[in-house]
């Protein structure tokens, strides 16, 4: 398959400017029309320890960060040392030299452009300078457009005055000069601009905020936690706009119960959080199952258990996340796949937290959180808001009455007649306390009976290719879209592959896996934590049995790992 892309891969120190720089090199390549999927790593210390920013652009759509980088750009030897296996024949190598801390040693087949970064920064008497200059020299060998990435530098620095802005610019041209002398003999180069298209390059969580906003949202609180803070900041800046509030709690049960307090008194709630702090929330989520109160919840997975990896990539809270409360507690569990699912899932998670009156979990994930892609601007014109069912203030107010619908009317507090008790405790249909054994029959049967439609309303699976498969490749999360570039490119030698390609992870849409494994030979599921935890549910709630492949290495996977284990299946 001929190559369209070309993946850039910035490593250093934590700040020299890493993550700034390949956040400049994106948002110009998304101004220039293109596509492009970015994916940063960085230590859990504030200052010091390896970074890296890896940015994949194309003319054409991206799904995930790629395999592996075509350029690396190393700021100093502990990058070099930490990337220099993947330095093979036809990469190209940019590092800081002479007059860096390290003297690479170029394996045979790599191009190398030697960028006197740190030199060049102190003789501008600035280190700090150290990620311009290396900007420039990037942009003039790899085709970055300069006047595309000038504009962008000049959105970041024009508020900071106009001596910081023209030093920065300085810095770079700095740095242009000094590529500008070197021969390039390598091929690589960023694709030509194309017509610019109605888009945003936004991260994971930022979108996560974005489609609170745009799903209606009147309350938020929550507790600050790597890798999901992110989204309580955009919320923080935005929801003022609408009268909303923002609530920054002492901890995270504090948070989940403002939460249900706000939801209680009539308002659209949400709350964001990671393992620890899902983990934390177990017990009142198990209220808001009990009470019917509404509630989302974004569970920004991270490596776990306990603290474990606060910033790096892993998709293991699916068992919390399903079955993370005492006693039988329903709810909803979704899972996004990309940033744009992370605006439009976070508005269809607020809507069916309203509808059935339930929790909603939103599991996204640490690489995703950081992510930036570039998406289609949202039209707020184009979502549809659902708001819960509200009594009609005609006859006796039964808090939780029994209907057709197993959903029953809300009434917000002061609404006269409408007088009731919300507790945690199994009642009657008024909401007394009651442990009559007919009437938790029939409270049990109405909590969960009225979640089965959603199977069936919420959007169907989707189904990567046609007819009979010798594989069908199963993903959810963040994974699915390495999974669709591995089968695609499967499919072009050849190879009948299949994907699968879930959204709502609980309740499980049983028969749709069933449908699907009945047109594979065989089926495997790729995810990223130690147990394989879709493939347990897999087992556990469908005749299926899966080739569960889990990795667990605080990072993503790459198309080649999917492609080089389905061929082994196979």
């Amino acid at each position: 398959m001929a190559k369209k892309d070309l993946i850039i891969r910035i490593g250093g120190e934590g700040g020299e400017g890493v993550v700034s720089a390949g956040d400049f090199i994106a948002a110009a390549c998304a101004r220039a029309g293109l596509e492009v999927y970015t994916f940063k790593t960085f230590p859990a210390e504030i200052k010091g320890g390896y970074c890296m920013y890896q940015v994949r652009t194309s003319a054409e759509r991206v799904y995930n960060q790629g395999d592996t980088f075509d350029v690396f750009c190393a700021f100093n030897g502990e990058a070099y040392e930490l990337n220099k296996h993947l330095l093979i024949p036809g990469s190209v190598f940019v590092y800081d030299g002479p007059g860096g801390d390290f003297e690479p040693e170029i394996p045979e087949g790599v191009t190398a452009y030697p960028i006197p970064m740190t030199k060049t920064a102190q003789a501008l008497k600035s280190k700090r300078s150290k990620n311009m200059v290396a900007l420039g020299a990037l942009s003039t060998l790899f085709n970055i457009s300069e006047a595309t990435l000038k504009e962008v530098l000049t959105d970041k620095f024009k508020n900071k005055g106009e001596e910081i802005l023209n030093f920065n610019l300085g810095a770079f041209d700095e740095g242009k000069k000094l590529a500008e002398a070197i021969e390039k003999v390598d091929t690589f180069r960023v694709a030509d601009p194309k017509e610019p298209k109605d888009v945003i390059i936004i991260s994971g969580n930022d979108a996560c905020g974005m489609g609170a906003i745009l799903g209606g949202l009147d309350f938020f609180s929550a507790y600050p936690i790597t890798p999901a803070t992110e989204i309580a900041k955009f919320v923080a800046t935005h929801i003022p706009k609408k009268a909303g509030t923002l609530l920054q709690a002492e901890d995270e049960i504090a948070s989940i119960a403002q939460v249900m307090g706000a939801s209680y008194a009539g308002k659209k709630c949400m709350t964001a959080t990671s393992g620890p702090g899902l983990a934390l929330m177990a017990e009142l989520l198990g209220m808001s199952s009990m009470s019917e109160t509404p509630l989302m919840l974004v569970d920004v997975q991270r490596g776990g258990p306990s603290t474990g990896m606060p910033t790096k990539h892993e998709q293991s809270d699916l068992f919390l996340a399903i079955h993370g409360s005492h006693g039988d507690a329903e709810r909803i569990v979704l899972s996004v796949e990309d940033v744009n699912d992370c605006i439009n899932m976070t508005v269809e998670a607020l809507n069916l937290a309203e509808e059935y009156q339930c929790p909603v979990i939103l599991l996204s994930d640490g690489s995703l959180a950081f992510s930036t892609q570039t998406v289609p601007a949202p039209k707020p014109e184009n979502f549809t808001i659902v708001n819960r069912k509200k009594w009609d203030g005609q006859g006796e107010y039964k808090r939780y009455e029994l209907t057709d619908d197993n959903i029953s009317p809300m009434c917000d507090p002061g609404t006269p007649g409408g007088q009731h008790i919300a507790t945690g405790l199994e009642h009657t249909e008024k909401g007394a306390p009651c442990w009559d054994l007919h009437n938790r029959d029939l409270q049990m049967d109405k909590r969960f009976n009225k979640l089965r439609p959603v199977v069936n309303t919420y959007k169907p699976v989707e189904v990567d290719g046609e007819g009979e498969a010798d594989l069908g490749v199963i993903a959810w999360g963040s994974t699915i879209g390495v999974v669709r570039e591995a089968v695609d490119r499967m499919r072009a030698e050849g190879m009948k592959v299949k994907g699968f390609y879930p959204k709502l992870m609980w309740p499980m849409p049983v028969e749709q896996y069933e449908a699907f494994a009945k047109t594979c030979k065989k089926i495997l599921v790729p995810e990223v934590n130690y147990l394989g935890q879709l493939s347990h549910f897999i087992r556990a709630e469908t005749s299926i049995s899966p080739i569960s492949y889990p990795i667990c290495q605080g990072l993503p996977f790459t198309p080649a790992q999917v492609i080089e284990k389905s061929k082994e299946v196979i």
